[in-house]
């Protein structure tokens, strides 16, 4: 579970997407050079209207009441009730954030994050991993373990702010450094390793943003210490499978990706799986 702090989550009457919300960084990614980015916009057709500024609609009243009676719901069959798992995903990104779009554009802490980490993940494969760190300043890093490693990069990869938003990104981070084990990385990730990392990552921002929104009170329900790990084992599971079904870019050239390829493909990323979270329950109808 997520190791940010507990909070009532979004009310009823916070804009859909609010006004303190920053979009991400227009900036350079780090593990690059000036020369990475050629400044274009590469991102593919039908993206556009992920990254460009809306004007947003009023938000319906009591737009979380039902994904949050559903995942209390969930909670207190102690994960057995799946179909209310599902619906409270569902509502939560139809009605709380007025769709997937919406529900993208809530999360700009993460999806800087993801970027920033896949730029450096850029900088592994192209010049090495040596060589990535001395270019971010982080030479006595050289040598050590992948886990030193990695939470080394925890300052580079995320901001270091107050937000929710981007104490969700950090949490996620830290929680996908803490299982690198299962990845099998030995010293370079290759292109199978990164895109495992990166869906991971990707995941568990998700998982926390939807504790954070919806699930505080599902621990309420709960019987106890095993029910709570219960649920929320299967709701990890069902998060990370649509993760990952959902994902439909390639990874394999990311040594020769721009910073707008990179930050098209997290914007791809993000928007399926919450295209997806958003179906799963009317397809089974």
């Amino acid at each position: 579970m997520g190791t940010s702090g507990r909070t009532k989550g979004s009310q009823s009457g916070t804009p859909l997407i609010p006004t303190w919300l920053d979009e991400p960084q227009t900036g350079p990614l780090p593990g690059g050079d000036e020369d990475v980015s050629d400044g274009g916009n590469d991102a593919p057709d039908g993206q556009d209207d992920i990254v460009r500024p809306a004007i947003p609609l009023p938000p319906e009243p009591v737009r979380f009441q039902s994904a949050r009676g559903n995942f209390s719901r969930f909670a207190g069959s102690g994960g057995n009730d799946r179909g209310a798992l599902r619906r409270a995903v569902r509502d939560y990104v139809r009605s709380g954030t007025g769709g997937s779009g919406n529900a993208v554009r809530r999360m700009g802490g993460s999806r800087t994050a993801a970027s920033n980490a896949l730029g450096v993940f850029r900088g592994f494969q192209r010049d090495g991993v040596q060589e990535t760190l001395r270019r971010l300043n982080l030479e006595n890093l050289a040598g050590r373990s992948l886990q030193d490693v990695f939470i080394g990069l925890t300052e580079v990869i995320c901001r270091d702010g107050g937000s929710v938003d981007e104490a969700i990104a950090r949490d996620a981070w830290l929680e996908t450094v803490a299982e690198l084990d299962r990845f099998g990385i030995e010293e370079t990730p290759n292109s199978d390793q990164t895109c495992e990392v990166f869906l991971s990552f990707i995941a568990h921002t998700i998982e926390i943003r939807l504790y954070q929104e919806i699930g505080v009170k599902g621990f309420q329900y709960a019987e106890d210490i095993a029910n709570i790990e219960e649920f929320d084992s299967q709701f990890r599971s069902y998060i990370e499978r649509a993760v990952r079904d959902s994902f439909s870019s390639d990874l394999t050239k990311l040594s020769a990706m721009s910073d707008d390829d990179i930050k098209a493909v997290v914007d791809r990323t993000y928007h399926e799986a919450w295209d997806l979270l958003e179906l799963l329950r009317d397809r089974e109808r």
